[in-house]
Order: C-alpha cells, then sequence, then structure tokens
C-alpha cells in the first residue's frame, strides 16, 4: 500500500511539476486536519515525500517550506473550527463514536497549555486534535499563532528528513537486494523476537 501510494504520488508529481509544490502543501494540509489526521497516516505520507526529495524529484528547502505551510494551514483550519463550533464538536458522529480522542486532547492541553500545539505536533495519536481542542478552550490567537508557526517549521523537516535519509541509503543497496527488502525485514524482525525469547530467565 504504501509502495503504490508513493508510486502514486511520484506520477502526479512528475506529471505536474510546477503544482509539486502544491500538491505537498495539500497533503501536509489534509494530515493536519481534525478527524481527517487522526485517520490519515500522516507518518508514511511524509516519509514518502521525503523518500522523493532524495530522488530528485523534489527539491528539499521548497518542499520543506510547502510542507510547513500545509501544517500550519491545516492546524488552523482546525484551531478556526474549534473556536466557531466550541462545545458542538462534541456532537460530531466520529468524535461520540471515539469519545477518548478528544478527552486525551483535553487532558494535554490543559496540562501543557500553549506548549502543548508545539509537542503535539510530534505525538502522533493526539496531533491532529491539539489544534481543534486549543480552539474549543478559547486559547487566544495571540499565542496560537505564533507557537503554530514555530511547531510547524519544526515538524517539517523532522518527519521528511527519515524517507530523506532512507531514500539515499537504499542507493547504495544493490538492486537484488531491494527486491528481497521485505524479506530482509521480516527476517530481521524475527531475529530480534528469537533473542527476546532466548534471553528471558
Amino acid at each position: 500500500m504504501f509502495a503504490d501510494f508513493l508510486n502514486t504520488l511520484t506520477q502526479l508529481i512528475d506529471q505536474h511539476p510546477t503544482w509539486a509544490g502544491m500538491i505537498v502543501c495539500l497533503v501536509a494540509m489534509i494530515e493536519s486536519l481534525a478527524i481527517v489526521g487522526v485517520i490519515v497516516p500522516g507518518v508514511a505520507i511524509m516519509f514518502a515525500i521525503g523518500a522523493l526529495i532524495s530522488t530528485g524529484t523534489l527539491e528539499m528547502v521548497s518542499t520543506i517550506l510547502w510542507a510547513a505551510a500545509g501544517a500550519s494551514f491545516g492546524d488552523g483550519l482546525s484551531f478556526a473550527l474549534g473556536k466557531h463550533y466550541d462545545k458542538k464538536i462534541y456532537n460530531v458522529t466520529w468524535f461520540k463514536k471515539n469519545p477518548h480522542v478528544l478527552k486525551n486532547g483535553h487532558n494535554f492541553f490543559k496540562k501543557y497549555g500553549a506548549i502543548s500545539i508545539l509537542i503535539g505536533r510530534f505525538i502522533g495519536p493526539i496531533r491532529a486534535v491539539i489544534p481543534l481542542v486549543a480552539g474549543i478552550l478559547d486559547m487566544p490567537i495571540k499565542h496560537y499563532i505564533p507557537t503554530n508557526l514555530i511547531a510547524s517549521a519544526l515538524w517539517a523537516p523532522a518527519y521528511l528528513m527519515p524517507g530523506f535519509f532512507f531514500g539515499k541509503s537504499s542507493a547504495l543497496i544493490p538492486i537484488n537486494l531491494q527486491k528481497e527488502w521485505l524479506f530482509i525485514l521480516l527476517f530481521a524482525v524475527l531475529t530480534w523476537a528469537l533473542y527476546k525469547v532466548l534471553k528471558r530467565p
């Protein structure tokens, strides 16, 4: 599935190079939105984009800037929704079925306050709902905006670089081994599991 997504993304960018930045921005924005961001595998998506940087399909600096802009806009939209709809958010069907998501977001925000916008950006399970919760709890905009911009600026390279380094390192692996990567990974996991079992007293 990841390989299919990477191929689709590559083809889309190859076919529309002038829109590459906007595509990255849109992807980052979607994975940052409340509810959508909880479901969409943001780490995998950014990893794939990072891999495209390593192949030269995307330029590094501009891609990081577009990704940061998309993340900032997506979070800002979630924040605005929280501000506008306030407690009505609790009546959204998805949140009714998954009450723990907002509850965890509330607890996290109450514990860390404004800095939760920065910290939460790097914590998968609550990443996409923290801005929404901040809006619901009426966080001042003058505090939200600079924190959001800093968080997005740090998040973009942090999530793109693993894919970039993976792409660079995979270029050094012989082609015949690249084709067998799944078996190599499975063997490594099984070896590690066996080691853990044998290590037990």
